[in-house]
């Protein structure tokens, strides 16, 4: 296998790929598992000289009778789908996802995933999808059943930090129900789609929770007293954040202060928000 190639489990590989995604993260994990054929879930790279990589991996194993029979994306982002569409086309082998994925993506998806949906690969290696929108609307998590390894995508990161986008169909009371549900998943180790894996997978879950729901007190709080616009609320509630991030910032306080009225705490008039 590539130098370049981390084996979790039998038949399970880990590539990290550079990829134009947000800083720190610089590359963006593509899982490979092998039964009698081969899923490439994540193919993100746009980049010829990474793309390399992940081809050397497919050669070497259909020299060993395994060849690519799947390519699963996690949801629509361009640093998750940069190297999908060709790999299929290359293949001649069908891409899965989300029925709300392939609506937003420029290539056909030949199979639509649900929540429990399974991937047979031969010789009992089955991925399982579990679907966790919040992040992106068709967002799914993939766990291969045997090693109880799964891509989690954008659900939880290894680096970084997860950014929820109203204005691209990021949701965050639905991020939250993702994150109480990937706490009851069978996983035994998480591949994040950017940095090192992360074990425990319920503690990762439980910190993520508890870390957004600080923030959603700290944005309620914010509208103590007086309305106030986005950019006064980002001020206070993210203070503790580098202002060179409250560009970011300001997407999640949005869709915090969103699940907010939906959850008739907090009332929004001529642009500026308050509590009820």
């Amino acid at each position: 296998m590539h130098p370049r190639a981390e084996r979790l489990a039998p038949g399970v590989w880990r590539l990290g790929l550079r990829t134009p995604t947000l800083p720190p993260a610089m590359a963006t994990n593509t899982l490979v598992v092998i039964g009698d054929g081969v899923a490439v879930i994540e193919p993100a790279t746009p980049h010829v000289d990474e793309r390399a990589v992940l081809d050397e991996v497919l050669a070497e194993l259909g020299r060993g009778g395994h060849r690519l029979v799947a390519i699963a994306i996690t949801h629509h982002h361009r640093d998750h789908v940069g190297y999908a569409a060709e790999l299929a086309a290359h293949h001649g082998v069908p891409i899965y996802a989300h029925a709300a994925t392939a609506a937003r993506v420029d290539f056909p998806v030949a199979h639509v995933l649900d929540d429990g949906a399974r991937l047979e690969l031969g010789d009992g290696v089955v991925l399982r999808s579990a679907y966790t929108p919040g992040h992106a609307p068709g967002h799914l998590v993939f766990t291969e059943e045997r090693s109880g390894i799964a891509h989690v995508g954008d659900l939880v990161a290894g680096e970084g930090t997860v950014i929820v986008d109203p204005d691209d169909g990021g949701d965050m009371a639905r991020y939250f129900d993702s994150l109480a549900q990937l706490r009851d998943l069978e996983i035994t180790l998480a591949v994040p789609a950017h940095g090192p894996v992360l074990p425990d997978v319920p503690a990762i879950a439980t910190q993520y929770l508890a870390h957004r729901r600080a923030r959603e007190a700290k944005v309620l709080a914010a509208l103590a007293g007086v309305p106030r616009l986005l950019d006064e609320v980002v001020a206070v509630a993210y203070n503790d954040t580098p202002q060179a991030l409250w560009a970011l910032a300001r997407l999640s306080a949005r869709a915090h202060l969103a699940k907010l009225v939906d959850e008739g705490s907090v009332r929004v008039s001529d642009g500026a928000w308050s509590r009820t």
